[in-house]
């Protein structure tokens, strides 16, 4: 794994461990997650699970586990068939993740999207 790999897998653990997003379903989400950054660029995972802690904000308790990692999925394919559009700003997705938007900006911008990591 890359130094860049690496740094991507650590934001998103970061987004996992503050929203403390695996719930009880641990091992299962692992392995979810895993087939999720199979097929897809890791910065534009991250900014799946910004949106979908937009989308699911107001409901108590927080989606967790499998199903918040359904919701991000969906929100992937959907950009995937429809073409990517979020409602995010850089400054919004700061907010929620805590995280520099520029590694996501960049992502977005690159005429070729990022490979997934193998």
């Amino acid at each position: 794994m890359t130094l860049a790999e690496r740094v991507n897998w650590q934001r998103i653990a970061y987004i996992v461990e503050s929203y403390e997003l695996v719930g009880t379903d641990g091992e299962t989400f692992d392995a979810y997650l895993g087939e999720m950054i199979g097929h897809y660029a890791m910065p534009i995972i991250e900014l799946s699970f910004a949106e979908t802690i937009l989308d699911v904000w107001t409901v108590v308790p927080l989606p967790r586990g499998v199903l918040f990692l359904e919701h991000a999925n969906n929100i992937l394919q959907d950009w995937s068939e429809k073409g990517f559009s979020s409602r995010l700003t850089p400054e919004d997705f700061k907010q929620i993740t805590g995280l520099d938007p520029a590694p996501i900006i960049q992502a977005i911008r690159s005429p070729t999207p990022p490979a997934p990591v193998s």
